[in-house]
């Protein structure tokens, strides 16, 4: 459910010179959190990153109950996590103190599994990935193996070793298809320390075969996001995109014609305690 309408502009302003004496860091700030307002008091659909916005380590962030009772059912979690199903990572939540429907959650890993699994049934699939996914992927009935697969699946593999990416690099070296669940290098943990992510990995297969593709379904691919519209019945030009990451949460939902508000400590607004 794209759109062919003039991409939404990115909720952001430059530096203003000084004005009634508030410094130029006040007036972006006070710009930015009326934007930002007015885009969520409109929307049909508020699409919202995890890591790095509402939550840092699956530990929501203080405002994100508030966030999520001023939205009042218009919203969904559109992450490049690869580590968790939805349910799984609502369980998580839930115990950590923030209850969320599954059905409002879509993740990349989970749904490069489901790619997988309705295009390449059948083919001999090298899945690096944590025993979340990897259920998930039996549970889908995919083909796992290790030797010379068909394609090669990268998540963010906490247990990666020295022995799999020579196996996966075999398989690629030998035609293997590349599926990729997001093109993040990292993500941002407490205290935005940096977490190793799938995009890593990807970049050391790619310093290996420099002209490796690769097919990615996560931000900012149109994948997600177009899921996203088609589950709760939403036009693009009636979606906000709330992330942290210029890159793929920005971008991504430029390219869908989704109007995208950026949070972080390099963005004028910090986090989503100044949108509730």
């Amino acid at each position: 459910m794209t759109s062919d309408a003039t991409p939404a502009p990115l909720v952001d302003a430059t530096v203003a010179p000084d004005a009634d004496r508030a410094t130029p860091r006040a007036i972006v700030e006070s710009r930015a959190r009326r934007d930002a307002s007015a885009l969520l008091d409109s929307a049909g659909l508020v699409l919202i990153d995890l890591d790095g916005c509402l939550a840092f380590a699956n530990v929501p962030h203080p405002a994100a109950r508030a966030l999520l009772d001023r939205l009042a059912g218009r919203y969904a979690i559109l992450s490049n996590n690869s580590t968790q199903t939805p349910q799984g990572l609502a369980d998580i939540l839930a115990a950590n103190g923030l209850a969320v429907d599954p059905e409002r959650i879509l993740l990349a890993g989970s749904m490069m599994v489901d790619v997988l699994a309705a295009e390449y049934a059948g083919r001999r699939i090298c899945l690096l990935a944590n025993e979340a996914i990897l259920a998930h992927a039996r549970e889908s009935r995919l083909r796992l193996a290790r030797d010379d697969a068909e394609v090669v699946a990268l998540t963010r593999d906490p247990t990666l070793t020295h022995a799999k990416l020579s196996y996966a690099l075999e398989s690629l070296h030998r035609g293997a298809a590349l599926v990729a669940s997001n093109p993040d290098t990292t993500h941002p943990g407490p205290g935005y320390v940096p977490v190793l992510e799938t995009g890593a990995i990807l970049a050391i297969f790619r310093a290996c075969m420099p002209t490796l593709d690769c097919r990615v379904i996560g931000k900012p691919g149109k994948i997600m996001f177009e899921a996203a519209l088609q589950r709760f019945g939403c036009s693009a030009e009636r979606a906000v995109m709330i992330g942290d990451n210029p890159q793929t949460d920005g971008a991504g939902a430029r390219n869908c014609g989704i109007a995208p508000i950026l949070l972080g400590p390099d963005q004028a607004l910090a986090n989503i305690a100044e949108l509730v």
